[in-house]
């Protein structure tokens, strides 16, 4: 079937943008670890791909966004996954029982809308008791460097502004930066911790434990935090992971390449594009005639 029509809104696996596809990915491999047998929503499902990825080892993946056409494009789309459901519904009002998923995953949704308080009271009240909650955002502080005046977005939050807001409804958070470094490299804002990853940079001069922002790369624009009200197993198994992003990259040059190759093709065989290249052929032609 048609890909989902890409509005900037949602990804759609239409999108070959090589940050975009690998830092979303690289969101739902860390979910995969913690759904195995479990049952989850995926809020803010979007096109599906997610929920679909999350199927192939949970129990159950209830997929749950407010847009009626995507819900309908997935239900289609993913018609072959037995245990995915894909339902209409908002992150202030979730059409799910109290206490019935074990994981909420919820990416590059919040910033979407204001309610977040509401969004944290829904996730809480659906979520089992010894549930846990996987959630990103853009880091406000600097994202507008990367996409600018984003109409989607309705209110971003800082770093700060995340975490207080998890805290407010969750006793565990543990937090993480995601970076886009030529793949995507999520760890823990805590380097002090017992998965302690390094991080270095530098040059002949000087080297340092971290790592340098660049204009472009390196830099922590989303946050990611996992939450419980009781200690998991799952918060041991979310640390430190790097995902490839070389797949995606050579899938980007091919594409633009392609369309180049198109579009350099169109060129060629334009009126306007023969009629200067018969010209310049006769100018050639002339000035090799008098150099004799």
């Amino acid at each position: 079937m048609e890909n989902l029509e890409f509005t900037g809104e949602r990804l759609t696996t239409s999108v070959s943008s090589i940050h975009g596809v690998i830092e979303h990915l690289h969101r739902y491999a860390i979910a995969q670890k913690i759904t195995k047998n479990k049952v989850v929503l995926d809020i803010a499902s979007g096109e599906g791909y997610g929920s679909f990825l999350l199927s192939k080892e949970a129990t159950k993946v209830y997929g749950v966004d407010i847009d009626e056409k995507s819900i309908n494009h997935a239900k289609v789309k993913y018609a072959s996954s037995i245990n995915v459901e894909f339902n209409l519904g908002s992150t202030d009002a979730i059409p799910l029982e109290d206490g019935s998923v074990d994981v909420v995953v919820s990416f590059e949704t919040i910033e979407h809308h204001d309610k977040h308080d509401l969004m944290m009271k829904e996730i809480s009240r659906v979520l089992k008791k010894d549930g846990v909650l996987l959630i990103s955002s853009p880091e406000k502080s600097i994202y507008s460097d990367r996409d600018p005046n984003n109409p989607y977005h309705i209110k971003e939050i800082n770093l700060v502004e995340f975490r207080d807001l998890l805290n407010k409804n969750f006793k565990n958070v543990k937090l993480f930066n995601q970076r886009f470094v030529i793949g995507s490299l999520i760890h823990l804002i805590d380097q002090d911790s017992e998965s302690k990853f390094n991080l270095f940079d530098g040059d002949y001069s000087h080297i340092k434990n971290e790592l340098v922002d660049d204009d472009f790369y390196n830099k922590p624009y989303f946050n990611l935090a996992l939450c419980s009200n009781e200690d998991n197993n799952e918060h041991r198994e979310v640390g430190v992971s790097f995902f490839n992003g070389v797949r995606v990259v050579k899938q980007e040059i091919s594409t633009l390449k392609e369309r180049f190759e198109k579009r350099y093709n169109t060129i060629l065989n334009t009126e306007s594009f023969k009629l200067g290249n018969s010209i310049i052929k006769k100018i050639n032609l002339v000035r090799k005639f008098w150099k004799k």
